[in-house]
């Protein structure tokens, strides 16, 4: 499964500049049937002329494969003699910006994920250009939100969605509007918020994914929570719980459990809210989701006797 699920870009002909799609790397190795795709890649680097046209587009097919397949060690290995480069094609260094800004901020190096994303934002127009599916661009708004740019993240998601308005993908669905709602939610307006991530729900379930379902309604229902809707909150916390036992994911569960846990109290259900907030890993709690626990703990304390 992609972690990201991204796939195009703009790479080099041998004549010049020319459009490919990103994930021409996997059509790229797909005749070749003796060796893993990783491989061939560097077989065929090793027999271009260096830093020719035909070495940049393999080298960016190389690239991909590296992010695609997680292996954020290696493609920054890749990257960094590259960036010492003082003449790179104008669009490859875009490219190499980008994916440099991608894995300093996994890192959590934000100070230099933040330079070399602003260094890929200056041809924003060319990023534009570059891109021929929306999932890069919905990931440098989302870089972009992460530096407080909003303004900057805005504008690429409002491009992005108009771009590819006649999409009905439901992926491009779920990030599109989950990417929204993360500014209307940062702005305060949390009721544009929740119709958004009321969108990106329907695309998570005609998607059928179970991590996106999951993320999906634990978002829908915090921000349902934070308006007051406890009832419609509850049952979306209540919803993911199945999806979370399937993926086993005990970090999510911890935290919508305390969330139910949290609304419970809210509904004055003392009952309930002990239920699951005993159910609580509070190991796998952030330090601001366990001073909520903490302070759950001591408000559902049952009262002492005589």
């Amino acid at each position: 499964m992609r972690l990201f699920f991204l796939l195009l870009l703009l790479f080099y002909t041998v004549s010049g500049v020319g459009s490919e799609h990103m994930s021409d790397h996997e059509s790229f190795c797909a005749n070749n049937k003796s060796i893993s795709c990783d491989l061939y890649l560097q077989q065929q680097l090793a027999g271009t002329k260096p830093y020719s046209a035909q070495w940049y587009k393999i080298t960016a097919y190389q690239f991909d494969y590296l992010f695609d397949h997680h292996k954020f060690t290696e493609l920054q290995q890749s990257i960094e003699p590259l960036l010492a480069q003082q003449k790179l094609p104008e669009s490859f260094a875009v490219q190499l910006y980008f994916y440099y800004a991608k894995v300093m901020n996994l890192q959590q190096k934000r100070e230099q994920a933040e330079l070399y994303a602003n260094k890929a934002m200056a041809g924003l127009e060319q990023i534009y250009q570059m891109f021929g599916e929306p999932f890069r661009l919905l990931e440098l708004a989302n870089l972009q939100h992460q530096f407080g740019a909003a303004d900057k993240a805005a504008e690429i998601l409002t491009y992005t969605e108009q771009r590819f308005a006649k999409s009905k993908d439901p992926l491009f669905r779920f990030e599109l509007n989950a990417n929204k709602a993360l500014l209307s939610h940062a702005a305060g307006n949390l009721e544009k918020a929740a119709a958004e991530r009321q969108l990106s729900l329907q695309a998570a379930l005609a998607l059928g994914h179970n991590g996106k379902l999951i993320v999906a309604y634990g978002n829908l229902a915090r921000t349902f929570q934070l308006l007051g809707q406890l009832e419609q909150a509850r049952d979306l916390y209540l919803t993911s719980l199945p999806y979370l036992q399937a993926e086993n994911n005990l970090i999510m569960a911890a935290i919508y459990q305390l969330r139910l846990a949290e609304i419970y109290w809210q509904l004055k259900d003392n009952t309930n809210a002990r239920h699951y907030l005993a159910r609580v890993n509070h190991l796998k709690l952030s330090d601001a989701h366990l001073q909520l626990y903490q302070q759950l703990s001591r408000a559902l304390e049952p009262p002492a006797t005589l």
